[in-house]
């Protein structure tokens, strides 16, 4: 393929919406790991706490003097944490987050591979990108549709530290898909909005050499 077939805004287009999709899917698996946590940490400090409450009931009944509303008091505070515990099922719930933090992961690591992989090479041709691409997009509605609701508040827990730990050096989208750029870059130029897309994968930019030549 010569540099004149290849259609580099069109490209540019692709690798913006890819950089979009894959931002979008690194903040929602982010957030389900904060969630996850959350409601691990929650049951084992409710089995904790039931065990603890328990504990102390069984002493209070060997000891004859404990006044009747201490036992009383602990007992109706086992019975409602327990009770919280059956009803609101945090273990569950940070189960099902696990499970779909790491669906997202996994979707992730593809959306890199692909930028990576084939969204930085031309030879690939734009139709196999667009294919994976939808193949990609598929994937992320069938998990938005399967997968249990990520509240606002784990989001808000997140800050653009999270881009340090996918192994980037340059801002927000330039981490994900600036390695896929393929158009001529200006280096005296500032990033526009169309150059925002860098932030996400910055490693495989390529130079249209037609231009070069010219």
């Amino acid at each position: 393929m010569t540099d004149d077939d290849f259609d580099y805004e069109a490209h540019e287009r692709l690798r913006e919406r890819v950089a979009n999709e894959a931002d979008s899917v690194l903040w929602t698996f982010k957030a389900y790991y904060v969630g996850a946590d959350w409601y691990a940490k929650l049951d084992r400090r409710l089995d904790w706490f039931v065990f603890g409450v328990a504990g102390l009931l069984t002493v209070a009944l060997i000891w004859d003097s404990t006044p009747q509303i201490i036992l009383v008091s602990l007992a109706i505070t086992t019975a409602i944490i327990s009770g919280y515990r059956r009803m609101a099922d945090p273990g569950d719930t940070a189960e099902n987050y696990y499970r779909a933090a790491n669906a997202y992961h996994r979707l992730f690591d593809d959306y890199r591979d692909f930028i990576k992989l084939e969204l930085a090479r031309k030879e690939v041709g734009l139709e196999q990108m667009r294919s994976r691409y939808r193949e990609l997009a598929k994937r992320r509605r069938n998990l938005n549709e399967d997968m249990p609701e990520v509240t606002s508040k784990w989001y808000e827990k997140l800050d653009e530290s999270i881009y340090e730990e996918i192994e980037t050096t340059e801002e927000a989208k330039e981490r994900l898909t600036g390695e896929a750029r393929l158009a001529p870059a200006d280096p005296d130029h500032s990033l526009s909005e169309e150059e925002v897309a860098d932030r996400l994968a910055d490693d495989a930019e390529l130079e249209d050499h037609s231009e070069k030549s010219t």
